[in-house]
């Protein structure tokens, strides 16, 4: 930002409204990344414990023919490792829609970052292509080309 737009905020009373919202757009842009983490660790906790649950399925599979008691107890297992993993497969949904919080709010947020660049009618110079330092540097002209260049330029 120029001086000369700096001066225009200060100004107009703009200055104070742009620092909250960019302080917002911050805030908004946190949070949706501390959700996305959460999300994501509550989900590799939890497809561990479906896992876990399948293995614990598989383990009351081989009690079963042996002896009729030990089968309904198995079954029973069974059963019960089934409902705690359909609860817990519950979650997925819940993180689904967290998932679509987020997305939402990244769009609220590009949406408000372009609208706010959109307003902000300053003529800047195009980005450099090469910065001292950079690895590639293919697309550079030599000295005779950039002579040429500024000598149509002043033509």
């Amino acid at each position: 930002m120029t001086q000369k737009e700096l001066d225009a905020l200060i100004e107009n009373g703009d200055f104070e409204h742009e620092i909250k919202g960019s302080k917002q757009n911050k805030k908004l842009e946190t949070h949706a990344v501390k959700q996305l983490s959460d999300v994501t660790k509550e989900s590799e906790v939890k497809a561990t414990l479906v896992f876990d649950n399948l293995d614990k399925v598989l383990e009351n599979l081989d009690f079963i023919g042996e002896d009729p008691f030990e089968t309904i107890k198995a079954v029973d297992n069974i059963k019960n490792i089934i409902f705690e993993t359909m609860e817990i497969m519950q979650y997925q949904d819940i993180h689904r829609q967290k998932i679509e919080r987020v997305i939402h709010t990244m769009k609220e947020l590009y949406m408000m970052m372009g609208a706010s660049l959109q307003e902000l009618d300053v003529d800047i110079a195009p980005s450099a292509k090469y910065i001292c330092g950079d690895d590639c540097n293919d697309d550079l002209i030599d000295s005779d080309e950039l002579e040429k260049l500024i000598a149509e330029a002043n033509s």
